[in-house]
């Protein structure tokens, strides 16, 4: 028999054998543990989450009958015409906005439709009147269906279109008498409402509120809460049964709901299946808003783990044993023979090992690998001695192309001269240490003459060629230490350190230097070609502190020399600056 049957067959066994141990001692003790512990847990849980629903709740409802029951809305309702009485209405209004926990009331007047409402944000301070209610107006439903409906409140989950806003609403008749005078209320901001009551439990734990036909009004995921249910007829509501997997289940809970309904200070549970587990459903009745109280325990997250020490204990002992005799025959078939495997594998590892000194092996499958390990060991070190050639020349080339990217980086490609990135690192570094050592740095902008018309009669190729001459000549007017930048076009920057004594004219010097260089004819492509340039300087620390000002003052000096008539030098003077800012 080959190895891997063996290995299959016995692990077969051993998983068998210590698995229905396992079940048997689980099965036991999860049984005796739901029974006593996880009702008793799932209806205290249930008592708990009611209280945190109702407190928020109660406190809003009673505000909201105050004022559904101030004599002064139910006169101005009566009269909502009447000026006086609607500034009267408008001032309670306002007072029992401010002590509503969303800071928001609504009320709309019978049979006018009239709809008054302000926010948090008091924006409808000035125009309380939001809109006219009408029947016919699928938005506008809720209002009529609660006067049909005659019931003093409602507590209703809906969105308001035109205002909105989709809130949890307290609905409260204006009764007169027996006449309906309107509907009186504020809502509570569902997603707050949701996050601070049904979100806020234990891992495990999930909380819900159904209403009066088991429509779902709060719960965490919205797209199964039920919005509008005073508007929706039978058969249409987004009701408990959806979260149930089974027939059985929804039975189960809908006759326990019939049976707390009679009794509202009592909690039931039961236990029901949900995603392919067992859940507790905890309920509780709420008479005050009609509502139900539905609590959801998952028994996988809250069983706690030292409830199941004996069967786990069982389980460990069982499959120590299993693993000692697995591990025993193991050993002598698989693990023996793997070591010689893996020294091998670590002399190949090593920077020399010699082919012929690798373990051949047995006759069976482990045998067969190291065989097939020694082929490819061998292969292996041949092509390792290889490769190592080739890196190392490849190492080379990539070290020589990264210094070649590193230059082109850095240089313009049509003259060779610094582009504006290293001219911009050399002047900062040229000012620090200037003002370290209290030395002087010149700043020179050069622009050539009508180099447009060179390229327009020539072509752009002599005009490529004219600028390479150009930058020659630049270079050959100044020190080492200084640099020539082309930084686009036939424009140029010229960076002097330490010149002389920086007099004015030890920059001007050299600036009228390279404009003389460049007046002389160029002999390029065949042609003789005349040019000039204008030189604009700019001096540190007179006339600039930093590169950027350095940088624009040579380049207002070179326009001046532009003005000028061109082929010219010119030192940065006060009066080249912009005389407004919209000029600059």
């Amino acid at each position: 028999m080959k190895l891997k049957t063996r290995i299959l067959l016995l692990s077969a066994l051993l998983t068998i054998a210590t698995g229905a141990m396992a079940w048997w001692v689980a099965r036991d003790q999860a049984l005796g543990i739901v029974a006593q512990w996880a009702m008793r847990y799932a209806e205290k849980q249930v008592l708990y989450d009611k209280v945190r629903m109702m407190q928020p709740i109660l406190r809003e409802i009673a505000l909201s009958r105050q004022l559904a029951n101030s004599q002064l809305i139910k006169d101005w309702a009566r009269q909502p015409d009447d000026a006086q009485l609607t500034h009267r209405a408008l001032v309670e209004m306002e007072t029992f906005r401010a002590n509503f926990a969303d800071h928001s009331y609504f009320l709309g007047l019978h049979p006018s439709g009239r709809y008054y409402h302000n926010n948090a944000k008091n924006e409808y301070a000035n125009a309380p009147l939001r809109y006219t209610l009408k029947a016919d107006k699928p938005a506008d439903r809720w209002f009529y269906d609660i006067i049909a409906q005659n019931r003093d409140m409602h507590i209703n989950v809906n969105p308001d279109v035109t205002l909105g806003v989709t809130k949890l609403w307290i609905d409260v008749l204006i009764r007169d008498g027996n006449d309906i005078l309107g509907v009186a209320g504020t809502g509570l901001d569902l997603t707050s409402f949701i996050r601070e009551v049904v979100e806020n439990s234990q891992p495990g734990i999930t909380s819900l509120f159904v209403d009066h036909v088991g429509a779902i009004q709060v719960y965490r995921d919205q797209k199964l809460i039920d919005f509008a249910s005073i508007t929706k007829s039978a058969g249409t509501h987004k009701t408990l049964d959806m979260l149930f997997q089974t027939d059985e289940d929804r039975k189960t809970v809908l006759a326990a709901m019939k049976e707390i309904e009679q009794s509202p200070s009592k909690t039931l549970s039961r236990l029901v299946h949900m995603q392919g587990q067992p859940f507790l459903v905890g309920l509780a009745y709420l008479p005050e808003i009609d509502w139900y109280e539905v609590t959801l325990l998952d028994i996988n997250a809250l069983l706690p783990l030292q409830n199941f020490v004996g069967m786990l204990l069982v389980f460990a002992l069982s499959l120590l044993v299993a693993l000692i005799a697995f591990n025993v025959l193991l050993g002598r078939v698989v693990l023996q023979p793997l070591n010689r495997l893996a020294r091998a594998i670590e002399q190949v590892q090593s920077e020399h090992f010699a082919p012929q000194d690798l373990p051949t092996g047995g006759k069976d499958e482990i045998g067969h690998l190291m065989r097939l390990f020694r082929d490819m060991a061998t292969r292996v070190w041949a092509s390792r001695n290889e490769l190592e050639t080739r890196v190392a020349e490849r190492t080379a080339e990539l070290e020589q192309s990264k210094e070649q990217l590193r230059h082109l980086a850095q240089h313009d490609s049509l003259t060779g001269l610094p582009n504006r990135a290293l001219l911009t690192d050399r002047l900062q570094q040229a000012l620090a240490a200037a003002q370290r050592d209290q030395t002087h740095v010149a700043l020179l902008f050069l622009d050539l003459d009508h180099f447009k018309p060179v390229n327009d009669e020539f072509g752009h190729a002599v005009g490529d060629q004219l600028l390479q001459a150009v930058a020659q000549r630049m270079l050959a007017c100044v020190r080492q230490s200084d640099t020539v930048a082309r930084i686009g076009g036939d424009e140029f920057l010229l960076l002097l350190r330490n010149a002389a004594d920086q007099t004015d004219q030890s920059a001007v010097t050299v600036a009228e230097k390279i404009r003389e260089a460049l007046a002389l004819v160029f002999e390029v492509a065949e042609q003789r070609l005349f040019i000039s340039c204008s030189i604009g300087i700019a001096l540190y620390p007179k006339h600039g502190q930093t590169d950027i000002a350095l940088a624009h003052h040579a380049d207002l000096a070179m326009y001046q020399a532009k003005q000028a008539g061109r082929n010219q030098v010119h030192l940065f003077t006060a009066a080249d600056l912009p005389a407004t800012p919209a000029a600059a």
